[in-house]
């Protein structure tokens, strides 16, 4: 059954059902009828002594068209405190408002200087393509759309504000991008009321990163809202650090615990190499621009790019583009998609080593490169702005 918080009685008036005490709503109800502003429908009040009150839909209604998924208690929670929030900032919301052109109705209609913004708060699953579509709606009208999402458990954060953290495929839709302040993803918690951003993320294999969270309270955030500032230097030797513990791990795992025996192409270098997966060298494995798009820690298809180099006799001074292009048409790495992504992360990462090579080698792997240097240059790259996957 689809609820809703706004309708319109016969007298024409526009209710906001959590506005009233369930006295007034109890006696409203004796002496009126409601519709939904959108379909023009008949809708239940609903104001019992333990949900939020709300209108409901009757189960065939034409009007679910509009809406992707059920309301939870979390979703009414959070979007009413939401709307009052924006209540206080004068960014003139509306609540659940119907835009007929588009047939869609965000959670949250809101002003930001001379522009609309519309506020979609998230707290369960939907499908990609309902996300995409909402987007372009949205956008066709000049409406900037926002998604907040509930706000993850306790559990699923790192115990310190920078750490490792679980994003499944889901989430990492919902990424801010933003050209001076990176990557974001702001959540809210209607229980807490805090606001906690998910930012700065570095990519360690399928769907963990290294991120920095930051939380605020609601009575201190803004509108626009707040934003995360960038890492510092000593930051991101941090997020290294962590970066290289989790590098040896995952070698260990792949020469303890591989499934694939010799057939792993990691374990293969290594073998032709005659290097105990230990002894690989520390720039191989860095964590470069664009590196999620292969999926695989960057150890696994780094070593491949430099084992491929090495045979077809290519010194690192010498490669380029279509090196990189030849490469991935002959490693199918990772997933099939963002192939274009995967040219930019190899790209990147030969730009890396072309400026901080010393001294090379006609075996590339024993080439020597200045870490300090390439260090300094992956924290660059890190800021740098650059369109997303």
């Amino acid at each position: 059954m689809i609820t809703i918080l706004t309708a319109i009685t016969k007298q024409g008036e526009i209710i906001v059902s959590a506005n009233y005490s369930r006295e007034f709503l109890y006696d409203l109800k004796q002496i009126s009828t409601f519709k939904c502003l959108q379909c023009n429908e008949e809708v239940i009040l609903r104001s019992g002594p333990i949900k939020i009150p709300h209108f409901a839909h009757r189960r065939k209604s034409e009007c679910i068209h509009s809406f992707s998924e059920g309301e939870s208690e979390d979703h009414l929670n959070g979007k009413l405190q939401l709307y009052s929030f924006f209540l206080q900032h004068n960014s003139k919301p509306r609540l659940e408002p119907f835009i007929p052109k588009i047939k869609q109705r965000p959670d949250i209609l809101v002003h930001n200087n001379h522009s609309q913004v519309a506020i979609e708060y998230q707290c369960s699953q939907i499908l990609p393509a309902i996300i995409e579509s909402r987007n372009i709606g949205y956008k066709q009208q000049q409406i900037d759309p926002l998604w907040i999402l509930r706000t993850p458990t306790i559990s699923e954060f790192p115990p310190q504000e920078i750490g490792i953290m679980q994003l499944s495929a889901f989430r990492q839709q919902f990424f801010l991008k933003t050209p001076t302040n990176g990557k974001m993803i702001i959540s809210y918690c209607p229980q807490t009321k805090f606001f906690h951003y998910i930012s700065n993320p570095i990519h360690i294999q399928s769907n963990k990163y290294i991120v920095k969270i930051k939380k605020l309270p609601m009575e201190k955030q803004s509108w626009p809202f707040a934003v995360v500032k960038r890492i510092s230097y000593k930051e991101y030797e941090t997020y290294i650090q962590m970066y290289r513990k989790q590098r040896f791990k995952h070698i260990y795992n792949l020469y303890f615990y591989n499934r694939k025996g010799v057939q792993n192409q990691f374990l293969q270098v290594c073998y032709r190499w005659r290097l105990s997966p230990k002894e690989i060298p520390i720039f191989i494995g860095i964590p470069t621009a664009y590196a999620e798009s292969f999926h695989v820690h960057a150890v696994e298809w780094q070593i491949q790019w430099i084992d491929y180099l090495n045979r077809i006799k290519v010194p690192i001074e010498e490669a380029n583009r279509a090196h990189c292009e030849a490469f991935l048409l002959d490693h199918p790495i990772g997933r099939k998609q963002s192939s274009l992504f995967k040219l930019e992360a190899v790209q990147s990462y030969l730009s890396i080593l072309q400026q901080c090579l010393v001294k090379s080698d006609t075996v590339i792997y024993k080439c020597k490169f200045n870490s300090s240097k390439m260090y300094e240059l992956l924290y660059s790259d890190f800021l740098a702005k650059r369109p997303e996957n």
